[in-house]
């Protein structure tokens, strides 16, 4: 159990899924991962990620400085689409939550 309750329902349906479907079903992640980090897909969402002082200062000088060539925000999106094809299962695992959640 952790502590999220939402977590737990989403786990709970998803074995559930798995187990009425089977395992090694035809799920498409493609279609997700085609998405994942899409230059026309809306930015609706926002991930925190906590960071020292020192961190936050040099991220906004890096975002705002004419002189360098980089958007980090876009260089995180892109490290997590890296993730996502390093971790298949992982990946598998949320956007199927990701499907329950919209069903909802």
């Amino acid at each position: 159990m952790s502590e999220n309750p939402m977590t737990d329902a989403f786990d709970a349906a998803e074995e559930e899924q798995s187990e009425t479907n089977g395992v090694g079903d035809d799920f498409d992640t493609e279609r997700y991962l085609e998405a994942l980090n899409s230059d026309g897909a809306p930015k609706e969402k926002t991930v925190g990620i906590a960071v020292t002082a020192e961190m936050h200062a040099f991220y906004h000088e890096l975002q705002n400085a004419d002189e360098v060539e980089v958007n980090p925000a876009q260089s995180v999106r892109d490290h997590l689409e890296k993730l996502a094809h390093r971790h298949p299962d992982v990946f598998e695992k949320a956007m199927r939550k990701l499907e329950i959640e919209r069903e909802f």
